[in-house]
């Protein structure tokens, strides 16, 4: 076995192979784990032989070297302990330090006498390791490779490299030195600075070659002054010292420069000013930090090149520093840093430290621990921020401590809160061995981010794993890693068993028991695609045919969808300006660039079309705030001439303005849209729905720089091309091709005949550490075929990662058929389950667009409350794709829950995207929104009378609904029950147990839909919506679940202008009768609607009276629904002035959005500063805030004040009152006026 290992950046792989004849074997992966390993058998030893060398020359051209088994792994048992250091007799002791009194000199210093130094666990040989260890590896810290660079070495580290100070370090030192012309100079020349320190500082400053290191110090931390970023640099002061001064100078100028500190020597505050100075720290003084500093950073710089000095020269260095342990404690601390290994100082130091509550020299004393109570003083002086703030930090500690810092890390893990700091933490956890640290990650596997340390620590040490998992018990979690372990490491069990208690090895057997009955499919049974997919075997792609010169002339063209044009024109925009605008003034200083940010917007969408149209040829906007919105209304006013401006925002705000380009076509669009489609995750959907809806002319523009030279533009041009292949547009294309001449039809016809499998990305996306096939659930083929073998279940699951919702791999429909429906989506509800528990990370998001690709309705309802959840999580981008889930999946099912979260989402952003959604697919079957709505409610496998039997065998009940659509159920004499009963030892068991679980899942799907239906009906009374005779018979009257609420309302029947002609009600047997109870009919074509009170007028007394008489109670108030009227004087406001000034809770406010309401859109601050109703076309009501909602922390503000409630045409805001878009409220409907005075009634009384 040869071995080979590359360490770059925080990269730490390796590779290893072996040759045993004709086979070859090869083991890879990231160091410290167990990896991966590929067999591959030849014909005879020689074709091996030449294998084998080939992929040996392949590694070590990338940069992979080869290592001996002792130096690629450098451990020590964690318990054992470490040997001292041999510690020179100390040489002379150092000058007085001007920064504290005189120390006591080496020779009397107790610690360095006695130093009884400790190397780094990591630092001793493995062949300490007590050969009786049952399993050394398991128990031996390994310090991997990858964090030699984010590490504080120590003598002894393993992978110590020679210091070499940086070459531009003296570059780097002159630059900060003038970052702040003359700051360090006037610092020191202040009067306040220390006498001895200025004159050093300033000889050194002056390059004197006999500047002393105090001096040296003194520069560096007045350079640190105002430095607030990129402190890394100041690092370069240790290279210059060491490569200028020596060694033995940059050691006494590290310890300096830890105690002495810059503060004010006067009234100014500006950093340069000489009033500031530099000072000795005084005793009792700490900093109060909660990070490293320039002092400690360039101490620790020292500490590297102490850790590689020669034994003479590290020698020399503790022995001068043994003379500072007297003196002052930062001066001490320094000694501490320096000379980890020196035990006695940092055991002194520490205890110190914590007596002092000194924080910072805690945090400094991260890089000496050695012991597990100087950790577990530490994990409680230190601020949990400050010790996780970095890798370095927590890396230097584990590799000084091993295992025994485990209860810091946890107690530091247990009170961080943020992702970063947890990975960070796990991240070393994961590389410790030792029971306490399994355990520990066991016990918070249900945190967030555990999931995948603990799977790293399990598959590092496999033996522990086992062990320490079967104990664990039956959690789910944990239940699912042992049982994808032991199959793993059925190896390992008999091993194991000895240290098992009874009740673990039974589960482990029950595991191995399961696994050697499991129905595994033949590979032969597997789907080809699967078995052996292509890219295990690429083919070389064939030289690209070029036909250059080509170019696409066509018009741009605009077509509108129906009623798209007017729902743009109606997009409500913020219009700043004043009522008496000179437009002809604007429109100058909008083509001369001297407009505010917001003029051009309102001159665009309001200005005479005389004067506008002209300046759209002229206009280059600057503006991108929201101009996906107002560039609609500007679009639909203007359509072609808009288009020129819009592309010249196209390379500014993609993610802004694609939508805009919906309704247009040219060349110049589909370039565009080819280029977003392939590098702009934000605005793919959008260039896939236009290149869907523009195939023919996105074709003709498409082919030539298909055809042009390799490279960016060729390759997006192909793809967009391949797509609409695939997307039924393949007669376009061809069509496209074909008007170029033949030899453009048969390259383009080349393209097309590509076989999708094959077109793959040149790196694929990996398969995730945490989707371990044994976690998941099986994938069963169809028929009881069995299910998948592992190595098919990894390959699945790279055919979903090459899958995007609007662009998946050809390979998802190919193998989708081969498997049992139901047994794929919960396949992808465990992967979405996966990636959840180890922390979502966004770019694995393609688990998230798989629940689309193969998810079913049982997805929908689980991952529809995840879906309301996240936006209130930070989680609105992963919501929105989630909407697209449900989108996708398209069943009816999923299409409910999609208009529940457009209705009821309490996210602004999610219910726009829902809404979006929602407004493509009926527009798709050629429906409104609402038409949409109306067929997707679900019957839930109602019998056509709205009732569902359950059989119990020698028992059956009826399943019934009342006003609120909740369901009951009769016995068979028709009483009531309280409950459904359990089945009892008469009845069929099988029949029982089957309705007693329909009748709990019918509560639970209806209880999803009953409140939305109720509420929407509600709403569509108050805002009139009508249906025709035949729609309300089909959607409503016959709708076995509707019909319960339907029948407990009063309808009409409506002329052309509105006025009620007939009302009547839905009698028992789904007739008609008037409120005289005689029959009545509604024709096809007549217009059905939900009567309001004020329209009934003189009969609602009647119709309350006959409701009562018949015992109906209604889902919502309609007869009893208190009804209001404006005044004659308000009539001819726009201002509704009997509700302002009436302060509320804030929680009130937020209860009309159920009324359909909206909160406005943020202003500054991020508040919103008032409450809208939308009425009719150009007609909304906004009631203005004080102080406003406070987005994301809506009750941040416990009460509002109603400051003005105005109805508008759409344009007014309550950030501009300038706006003329105000109406009288008296062209409000009397209907529409008693609605709105109802809902702030009833929020104010």
């Amino acid at each position: 076995m040869r071995s080979f290992e590359f360490v770059e950046g925080t990269s730490a792989k390796f590779w290893e192979i072996r040759r045993d004849g004709a086979e070859v074997t090869v083991r890879f992966g990231r160091v410290g784990t167990t990896g991966q390993t590929k067999i591959k058998t030849f014909a005879d030893d020689r074709l091996a032989a030449v294998h084998e060398s080939k992929l040996i020359a392949e590694k070590t051209k990338k940069g992979y070297a080869e290592v001996s088994p002792t130096t690629a792994a450098v451990t020590v048992p964690p318990s054992s302990p470490t040997p001292a250091l041999m510690t020179p007799t100390p040489a002379a002791a150092p000058p007085a330090p001007a920064s504290a009194p005189a120390p006591t000199p080496a020779a009397s210093a107790p610690a360095a006498s006695a130093p009884a130094a400790s190397a780094p666990a990591a630092s001793v040989p493995a062949a300490s390791v007590p050969a009786a260890s049952v399993r050394a590896d398991e128990d031996t810290f390994v310090v991997p490779a990858a964090w030699y660079r984010y590490r504080c070495a120590r003598r002894g580290s393993a992978g110590l490299a020679k210091f070499k100070p940086d070459p531009k370090a003296r570059t780097i030192v002159d630059e900060e030195i003038k970052r702040v012309p003359h700051q360090a100079k006037r610092i020191l020349e202040s009067a306040g600075t220390d006498p001895q320190i200025r004159q050093a500082g300033l000889a050194w400053l002056a390059g004197d070659a006999t500047a002393e290191p105090i001096g040296a110090a003194a520069v560096a931390i007045a350079c640190a002054l105002g430095r607030w970023s990129d402190e890394n640099r100041m690092t370069a002061f240790a290279d210059v010292w060491i490569a200028e001064r020596g060694l033995l100078f940059a050691v006494e100028a590290a310890v300096e420069l830890m105690a002495l500190k810059i503060t004010e020597h006067g009234s100014h505050h500006r950093p340069g000013n000489p009033d500031y100075m530099v000072r000795p720290m005084r005793l009792g003084e700490e900093r109060q930090l909660w990070r490293p500093d320039v002092p400690l950073m360039i101490a620790l710089q020292v500490r590297e090149a102490l850790a590689a000095a020669s034994d003479e020269d590290y020698a020399a260095a503790v022995a001068f520093l043994a003379g500072y342990r007297s003196a002052h404690p930062y001066l001490r601390l320094a000694t501490s840093v320096l000379a980890p290994d020196q035990a006695a100082w940092v055991a002194a130091d520490i205890a110190d430290a914590d007596s002092a509550a000194a924080g910072y020299r805690g945090l400094a004393l991260i890089t000496a621990a050695t012991t597990r109570q100087q950790a577990v003083t530490l994990a409680s002086l230190v601020h949990t921020y400050a010790a996780v703030s970095q890798r370095t930090l927590l890396n230097t500690l584990a590799e000084g401590a091993g295992p025994a810092c485990a209860p810091a890390l946890f107690h530091w893990f247990d009170d961080d809160r943020g992702a970063d700091g947890q990975r960070r933490l796990l991240a070393v956890l994961s590389a410790l061995p030792g029971d306490e640290v399994m355990s520990g990650l066991i016990e918070r596997v249900d945190t967030k981010y555990v999931m995948p340390a603990l799977l790293e620590t399990v598959d590092r040490f496999p033996a522990r794993g086992l062990r320490l998992l079967a104990e664990a018990g039956d959690q789910r979690d944990v239940a699912d890693l042992l049982r994808a372990h032991v199959l793993a490491h059925l190896d390992l069990i008999d091993a194991v068993r000895p240290e098992l208690s009874p009740g673990a090895a039974a589960r482990i057997d029950a595991i191995a028991e399961r696994a050697s009955s499991l129905a595994v499919a033949d590979l032969a049974a597997v789907p080809p695609l699967l078995a052996a997919p292509p890219w295990q075997q690429r083919v070389k792609a064939a030289k690209p045919i070029v036909i250059p010169g080509l170019t696409c002339t066509d018009p741009a063209t605009i077509a509108w969808l129906p009623g798209e044009r007017e729902t743009w024109s109606q997009t409500p925009i913020e219009r700043y300006g004043r009522d008496d605008e000179d437009w002809v003034q604007l429109a100058r200083r909008i083509l001369t660039g001297r407009a505010n940010w917001y003029e051009p917007v309102r001159f665009f969408a309001q200005a005479p079309e005389l004067i506008a149209r002209p300046a759209l040829a002229h206009w280059k906007p600057s503006q991108i705030y929201d101009s996906g919105t107002w560039m609609r209304v500007i679009t639909s006013r203007f359509e072609l001439d808009t288009l020129r401006p819009m592309l010249h925002m196209a390379d500014k705000a993609p993610t802004e303005i694609a939508a805009a380009f919906l309704p247009y076509s040219s060349p110049a669009i589909a370039v565009h849209m080819a280029d977003w489609l392939s590098r702009l995750k934000s605005v793919r959907r959008t260039a896939m729905a236009w290149l869907l809806r523009h195939a023919t002319s996105a074709a003709r523009a498409l082919v030539p720089p298909a055809l042009d030279k390799p490279g960016p533009a060729r390759r997006q041009a192909e793809r967009a091309l391949l797509i609409l292949h695939t997307n039924g547009h393949s007669e376009a294309v061809r069509a496209a091709a074909a008007s170029y001449g033949p030899a453009v039809e048969a390259a383009i016809e080349t393209l097309l005949a590509t076989d999708p499998l094959t077109v793959l990305p040149a790196k694929l996306p990996p398969v995730p550490a945490w989707a371990v096939p044994g976690l998941l659930p099986p994938v069963p083929l169809r028929d009881n075929g069995g299910s998948l073998p592992g190595e098919a279940v990894a390959n699945l699951l790279t055919v979903l990662a090459l899958s995007r919702l609007d662009d998946p791999y050809a390979g998802v429909e190919i193998v989708k058929p081969e498997f049992d429906p139901a047994g794929l989506a919960e396949f992808a509800w465990g992967v979405f389950q996966r990636w959840q528990a180890a922390g979502a990370n966004s770019k694995e998001g393609w688990v998230l667009d798989a629940l689309g690709l193969i998810g079913d309705d049982e997805t929908v309802r689980r991952l529809t409350p995840l879906i309301l959840a996240w936006p209130g999580e930070g989680g609105h981008a992963k919501a929105v794709t989630g909407v697209n889930v449900l989108a996708t999946i398209g069943s009816d099912v999923a299409l409910m829950h999609l208009h529940g979260i457009a209705q009821r989402a309490k996210f602004k952003g999610l219910k726009a995207a829902a809404n979006q959604k929602m407004e493509e697919v009926a527009a798709a079957l050629g429906l409104s929104a609402e038409q949409l709505a109306d067929r997707l409610v679900p019957d839930f496998g109602l019998d056509a009378d709205g009732s569902m039997r359950l059989d119990y065998g020698p028992r059956q009940f009826v399943v019934g609904f009342d006003e609120q659509l909740r369901p009951y159920v009769t016995d068979a004499a028709g009483k009531h029950l309280k409950a459904l009963p359990k089945p009892g030892a008469r009845d069929d068991a099988a029949l029982g147990e089957a309705a007693y679980k329909q009748f709990a899942a019918l509560k639970k799907d209806v209880r999803t839909v009953a409140a939305d239906q109720i509420r929407r009906l509600e709403r569509a009374m108050v805002t009139g919506r009508r249906w025709t005779g035949s729609e309300f018979r089909q959607l409503f009257v016959a709708h076995p679940l509707l019909w319960h609420i339907v029948r407990r309302l009063v309808w009409g029947r409506y002329d052309e202008t509105g006025a009620l002609v007939e009302a009547i009600r839905v009698a028992e047997d789904r007739t008609f009768s008037t409120m005289d109870d005689d029959e009545t009919t509604i024709a096809d074509d007549a217009l059905v609607g939900l009567a309001h009170p004020l329209q009934l007028a003189g009969d609602l007394a009647t119709w309350s009276e006959l409701f009562a008489d018949y015992e109906i109670l209604q889902p919502f108030p309609q007869l009893s629904r208190e009804t209001f009227a404006l005044t004659a004087e308000e009539a001819t406001e726009s201002r509704l002035t009997r509700f302002e000034g009436i302060t509320l809770a804030t929680t009130k406010v937020l209860g009309l959005e159920r009324r359909g309401w909206r909160r406005d859109d943020p202003m500054d601050g991020g508040v919103q500063g008032a409450i809208e109703l939308k009425l009719g076309p150009r007609l909304e009501v906004t009631v203005e805030l004080d102080p406003g909602i406070v987005v994301g922390m809506p009750t941040e503000f416990p009460e509002q004040k109603l400051t003005g409630v105005y109805l508008h045409d759409g344009t007014y805001s309550v950030w501009a009152r300038a706006s003329n878009g105000l109406v009288p409220l008296g062209k409000l409907d009397p209907v529409a006026a008693s609605e709105v005075i109802r809902d702030l009634t009833e929020i104010t009384a």
